[in-house]
């Protein structure tokens, strides 16, 4: 039977901790089951030392944010296992780069991201594969006639554009709005906090919700 070992962050599975990315993680693990094959799951602490338990040869998914920022890990373990890094967002830097280059595939979850890693670095078209998201189905939110009821869903950290948010909404003048930001305050409380010293008041931050 074809067995894989999926490398992930630590709580994909914590009902406090939500985000789209281990949703997703959580799809391709439950569908790759569905599909007939063995998943070992290792919730990552020391990425070097759950692959050197792996036997060689061993299929390795790894998510993007344990295995892009480990190339003096993963360059000599692509060696003898066969490694396939998932790419939710490209951080565009050197060890991202050493990193693709190295493993046997890479899966992105755009057709825009796939094209970016392309481009970016060169890699082999058919070693670079899309699994795009699907949606769960859900009633649609009522919203506001005027679009004026703001909805930011993401973690608080500097990677999700809040810093330019707080710079768009004072350009508007005067009009009304108010915005609520869905999303862990816990990654990097240092920036949180330089966001609501510069935030308006009508920018309110409600930490993660299930």
């Amino acid at each position: 039977m074809n067995a894989v070992h999926f490398v992930v962050p630590a709580g994909i599975d914590d009902p406090a901790r939500p985000s789209g990315g281990n949703a997703y993680d959580r799809q391709v693990r439950d569908g790759l089951a569905d599909a007939g094959w063995t998943v070992h799951m290792h919730e990552v602490g020391d990425l070097a030392d759950v692959l050197a338990r792996l036997p060689d040869g061993s299929v390795v998914l790894l998510d993007g944010l344990v295995a892009l920022p480990a190339p003096e890990v993963l360059v000599p373990e692509s060696r003898r296992l066969r490694l396939v890094a998932l790419v939710h967002m490209s951080l565009g830097d050197a060890r991202e780069g050493a990193v693709l280059s190295a493993v046997a595939s890479v899966v992105t979850t755009s057709n825009w991201a796939r094209e970016l890693l392309l481009e970016r670095y060169s890699l082999p078209p058919d070693r670079v594969h899309l699994a795009a998201p699907g949606v769960e189905a859900a009633e649609l939110a009522p919203g506001t006639p005027a679009g004026s009821s703001l909805l930011s869903v993401a973690a608080v950290i500097p990677g999700k554009g809040h810093d330019l948010l707080v710079d768009a909404l004072a350009t508007l003048n005067g009009e009304p709005w108010s915005c609520l930001c869905v999303g862990t305050l816990e990654r990097d409380p240092a920036f949180v906090a330089s966001l609501r010293r510069r935030a308006d008041p009508r920018m309110r931050f409600s930490g993660a919700l299930p």
